[in-house]
């Protein structure tokens, strides 16, 4: 009767053991997965510079692209590289809005109508010179903020 109480014992006290164990490395896993949960969310609310440092370097790639189409009088290359701009523009503009709502609208003024005036014929070049300016002024501006 002695040694089935000390087996008994011992068997409770190994399976609260193993349970122990078992519960220690459940919640690990889960603090693991919240952790990065909430890392996942706090770079969607601040947006990373780095996303949008790159956005604003290819726009003013482009923009810079634009303005030597503009200046050579290159019609065809205007109306191929203005619409890049808008292609470079969407996968970082929701977080100029966010991080940067005066900037963002800055940047909008100027991009749509330089946009259409790529796109118009026959083509305005002082007009699209002036745009594409200003919005050169605007990407600087932005990737000042972010610096």
């Amino acid at each position: 009767m002695n040694l089935s109480r000390v087996i008994l014992t011992s068997a409770i006290v190994i399976t609260l053991g193993i349970a122990g164990c078992g519960t220690t490395n459940t919640t690990s896993t889960a603090n693991s997965t919240n952790q990065t949960e909430q890392k996942a969310s706090q770079e969607k609310a601040n947006p990373t510079s780095s996303e949008i440092n790159t956005g604003v370097t290819k726009m003013l790639g482009v923009t810079a692209d634009l303005k030597a189409a503009i200046t050579a009088g290159d019609e065809a290359k205007v109306k191929t590289v203005g619409p890049e701009l808008e292609d470079n523009w969407k996968p970082f503009e929701d977080k100029v809005k966010e991080k940067y709502p005066d900037i963002y609208k800055k940047i909008e003024a100027a991009l749509d109508p330089t946009i259409a005036g790529a796109k118009a014929s026959p083509l305005d070049k002082q007009v699209l010179g002036k745009l594409t300016g200003d919005l050169t002024d605007a990407l600087n501006e932005l990737a000042a903020k972010e610096k």
